[in-house]
């Protein structure tokens, strides 16, 4: 494995090339030779390294994001919505210590350190090392192979490396082999890890999620989307769970708040975890998700979503049980939705199928890579047909069986001690490796409560879906079933497996984690029997998706080289949830009508929309700002925050898994944080729009705005 010096790292960041504002750049690739002459700004090897090591990526049980580090004592800054997950399962903790306070509704400030609330599942991560491992992936690869081969030798290859450096670095850190381009390149990237994530602050949910899902991915906007959390350590250095006695981790780089804000072209960058983006992708992944990909999906997203918004207007305990859910039900959907429109208006598929002739007009004068790229195109689209399109009912199917999480933990519990039974890790799937066995007993030994009548309803979807199947592509699990029950309905077969099964309750769950596997064998519990019988099906489609996936990887990889001798010039990775820096400047944009949308809100505009929405539901002012905004007097209001920016937006080129990114000045200053993209750069994902997308970040001093009615804890600051 190959390490760049910083040294060198820095050498090869300014000879590196861009073009325009778009990329999302791994640390390496920076074009800093564009950045100086584009803006003036001079980027040294310790902003460089800064950029590496203050950002950190948030993984949680409801999803992820990025944080920044922003004080000496280990506060991290990041949006409201990441840190949601915690706001809410501190609310159930809350209330099964007898207290109602709703802290999504309300907010929550810590008034000192010992009042800061644990986040259960929350982990942080900070990328420390990344070497190419291109060759080590593939060197047992040999002409002649089948796909299945190649993926086996491929996937063992990553699990050693893996292991390796796992055993190398300890427990503090975890090591994943991540692809680049799918697979044109790969890295082993190390991750130091923190397990003990503490709630510090979250603004009242009208104050960070005001307007709700209808502005959602739009401009002008009106949040403060921001949480600040901390991390702790253990006085020896350990990075255990919760622990009252750890104390605060005291990051070797942070990067300072400022006061003193953005105006019309300011200079800006971002350095978080983009998620995924499919700008090198061969056109025909545009084709089947604009035609039907997308389109189920969304039908998909709207059918969970209607049950889930029944179930939280029931009770109140419901509807804090699945906040966190609904919300990014609701963005998914609102945003899957944008995206589809952007695809059909845009014409990206258009401009994908218009690259790809132009490439094969490319390769007829150079007949030399004619027979590693000619057929690459023809071999894709015949690939969707009969491999994603042909599966795509059984595949829709197992998905909703596998989101009733009784069904799930009894395949995960099943499989589980199936593979721990196996001599060695090489011989088990890689996702029961045993570096993964902590977080499979901390996610099978979860307490969260369950809504029994919703899971019931979720798997009745699946039995639906499932027994609408043709008869010779029946799953053979649920014919199996109708034996037994006796019944076809699928809300009595729901019933059946859901109500007569006891590992709802996770003492159930605690007495079969560590479990034989001839325990489950013998088991009569109706989940455990019928996850017994999915089993087979279940791991048949886990081997042929891996497969389909590694020659999907094998063509886009194949394209992204193509690309490359093409246009001969370097070229930024598409996004996969590891560190990126982008830069860009604050710009307003031209909007629909002609007319151009300014870069920031102001404080005075929110409170007049909210009086034109009539002050109610999702576009009510906090009863916290409105007492406030009494208390000083509108001469003073009007003097000294009326004018006082809400949001900007400016050009850096993000997508999700940005949220939470701290947007920073040319001296590497936090002016403030990523929440959003607008509509303008829905299909961003596919094709960077340099014109009108912009990224909206909440501006930092209307962050602090809400501090004057609840002093915080001091993150470093710059005035």
């Amino acid at each position: 494995m190959r390490r760049q010096s910083l040294c060198a790292l820095f050498v090869a960041l300014t000879a590196a090339a861009a073009v325009a504002d778009e990329g999302m750049w791994r640390i390496d690739q920076l074009p800093l030779g564009a950045i100086a002459s584009k803006y003036g700004v001079t980027l040294r090897p310790q902003d460089v390294e800064r950029l590496q090591s203050a950002p950190v990526r948030i993984v949680s049980g409801g999803g992820g994001g990025t944080g920044t580090f922003a004080s000496a004592n280990g506060l991290i800054l990041t949006n409201h919505h990441v840190a949601l997950d915690c706001i809410r399962t501190s609310t159930l903790a809350e209330q099964q210590q007898g207290r109602a306070d709703n802290l999504i509704e309300r907010g929550f400030t810590a008034a000192s350190m010992a009042e800061e609330l644990p986040c259960r599942r929350f982990r942080v991560q900070i990328e420390r090392s990344a070497g190419d491992v291109t060759k080590e992936l593939n060197a047992g690869v040999q002409p002649g192979m089948s796909m299945a081969q190649i993926q086996r030798i491929r996937q063992a290859a990553r699990g050693d490396l893996e292991r390796a450096c796992k055993q190398e670095r300890g427990a503090n850190f975890s090591c994943a082999v991540v692809d680049f381009n799918s697979g044109a390149w790969s890295q082993l990237i190390v991750y130091e890890e923190f397990n003990d994530i503490r709630l510090v602050y979250a603004p009242e949910k009208q104050l960070g999620y005001f307007g709700g899902d209808e502005m959602n991915f739009r401009f002008p906007r009106y949040v403060s989307d921001i949480s600040i959390l901390r991390a702790y350590v253990g006085a020896d250095g350990s990075h255990g769970e919760f622990n009252a006695a750890h104390v605060p981790y005291r990051p070797s780089h942070y990067l300072r708040v400022t006061l003193s804000g953005v105006k019309e072209g300011t200079f800006t960058l971002v350095s978080g975890n983009p998620a995924n983006t499919n700008r090198y992708r061969i056109s025909e992944s545009a084709v089947y998700n604009v035609s039907r990909g997308m389109p189920e999906q969304i039908r998909d997203l709207e059918t969970e979503l209607a049950l889930l918004r029944r179930y939280a207007a029931v009770k109140s305990e419901y509807a804090v049980l699945l906040q966190e859910r609904i919300f990014s039900l609701a963005n998914t959907l609102k945003y899957m939705q944008d995206v589809l429109a952007a695809l059909k208006t845009t014409g990206v598929v258009t401009q994908q199928q218009d690259r790809e002739r132009e490439f094969m007009a490319f390769l007829k004068s150079r007949p030399d890579l004619q027979k590693e790229y000619g057929g690459l195109f023809d071999e894709h689209r015949a690939l969707y047909a009969t491999s994603v399109v042909a599966n795509a009912d059984v595949d829709a199917a197992l998905n909703w069986l596998q989101r009733a999480s009784v069904v799930s933990q009894a395949a995960t519990l099943y499989e589980w001690a199936q593979e721990r039974s196996k001599a060695s890790d090489r011989e088990r799937d890689p996702q029961f490796q045993e570096r993964f066995w902590p977080d499979l007993r901390q996610a099978l030994l979860d307490d969260e409560p369950v809504i029994p009548e919703l899971e019931q309803d979720v798997l009745a979807i699946g039995f639906e879906k499932a027994l609408a199947l043709p008869q010779e592509r029946r799953i053979p699990a649920v014919p199996s079933l109708l034996t037994r029950a006796g019944t076809s309905d699928p809300r009595a077969l729901a019933r059946l497996v859901v109500g007569g099964s006891t590992l709802a309750a996770v003492d159930a769950r605690k007495t079969l984690v560590d479990a034989a596997p001839a325990v489950f064998e013998q088991s009569t519990d109706p989940a455990i029997v019928f996850a017994r019988d999915l089993m087979p099906t279940l791991q048949d489609r886990r081997a042929r998706t891996r497969v389909l996936n590694e020659t999907l990887f094998q063509h886009r990889a194949t394209f992204a080289r193509g690309l490359a001798e093409w246009k001969g010039q370097t070229m930024y990775p598409d996004a996969n949830f590891t560190l990126r820096v982008t830069y860009g400047a604050v710009s307003g944009y031209p909007g629909r009508n002609g007319a151009r949308i300014p870069f920031a809100t102001r404080f005075a505009d929110m409170f007049t929309l909210a009086q034109s929405r009539g002050n109610r539901g999702e576009f009510e002012m906090p009863p916290a700002i409105l007492a406030w905004r009494t208390r000083i007097g509108e001469a003073t209001f009007t003097a000294r925050f009326a004018d006082l920016p809400v949001d900007f937006i400016s050009t850096n080129d993000i997508t999700g898994g940005n949220s939470g990114s701290a947007t920073l000045n040319d001296r590497l200053e936090i002016v403030g944080l990523i929440f959003d993209g607008n509509e303008e750069g829905m299909a961003g994902d596919w094709a960077f729009n340099g014109a009108a997308g912009r990224a909206l970040s909440t501006d930092i001093r209307f962050a602090r705005i809400s501090f004057l009615w609840r002093e915080p804890f001091g993150f470093a600051r710059r005035a």
